[in-house]
């Protein structure tokens, strides 16, 4: 039953020893443990598909399917190959067991960027690759495309990390999520403030930016096209250790399911 409804320091020098008090994070343990555990474990239908075939950019998409009726949640990891959170987390999020709707999950979306620890593959940047009223530009986003349409999922979550904080370094998306209009971009940036960012960082408080559609970027296209509650999710590579990133990327992955009620509890 479906529901359809984005470096200049100026002169800052920090020690290591923040961002490692940072990777100590334990607020929003709650909220992802009831993202790992179901209340029916036992009643969950796991399936995992290949995308693109016999090709280059042959990658895996899992798809787990709660007992409870509820929305269509797709999640993708690696659309850049060297942001290791969207990565990391997205594996994670193949075991994770929601109670209601169907989890979608591609973890290494460009599969080769992934393997080259490159923020490109050999297409190009792939986030750039859902023009509007154009298609998609590559033969991996063409394949990317046709599993989206083949799921239909009334929400996107696209998991990425940028070198520099949103607002403060000029050109760099750090600490921001992005959202579609008539998502509710602004209550999970607020759980991550709450959650994820602890006060000694106020600089890393998330932004809730709410976005054009216009442009070519994956979450446009599935909000454009399909009318899904679209989120573009970016942490910061400034100041923070790995397991810090992935931490929040953990919490704001949470967020959105329990925001649009595949997690018990929620909303």
């Amino acid at each position: 039953m479906r529901r359809r409804r984005i470096l200049a320091a100026g002169g800052v020098v920090v020690g290591t020893s923040v961002a490692g008090a940072a990777s100590r994070l334990t607020d929003g343990a709650e909220l992802v443990a009831r993202a790992r555990d179901s209340s029916d474990e036992s009643a969950l239908e796991t399936n995992a598909e290949t995308l693109l075939s016999d090709t280059v950019h042959e990658t895996t998409l899992y798809e787990i399917d709660a007992p409870a009726d509820g929305p269509t949640v797709m999640i993708f990891g690696g659309v850049h190959g060297d942001e290791y959170n969207g990565i990391d987390v997205a594996r994670e999020v193949v075991d994770w067991a929601p109670d209601a709707g169907t989890l979608v999950t591609v973890p290494e979306t460009d599969r080769v960027a992934v393997e080259n620890d490159e923020r490109e593959g050999v297409d190009g940047d792939l986030n750039r690759q859902f023009p509007a009223e154009e298609g998609p530009a590559s033969d991996l986003a063409v394949g990317i495309w046709d599993a989206v349409e083949r799921h239909d999922p009334d929400v996107v979550l696209d998991l990425h990390r940028s070198l520099g904080v949103y607002g403060v370094h000029q050109q760099y998306v750090g600490q921001a999520l992005f959202y579609s209009p008539g998502a509710d971009g602004e209550s999970i940036a607020a759980t991550l403030n709450d959650e994820a960012v602890p006060w000694y960082l106020p600089m890393h408080r998330f932004v809730a930016h709410e976005s054009h559609l216009s442009g070519p970027l994956l979450f446009h296209e599935t909000a454009r096209e399909l009318d899904a509650a679209s989120y573009l999710f970016e942490t910061t590579n400034f100041l923070l250790d790995r397991e810090t990133k992935n931490e929040m990327t953990r919490i704001a992955t949470a967020a959105v399911l329990d925001r649009h009620g595949l997690l018990e509890g929620g909303p």
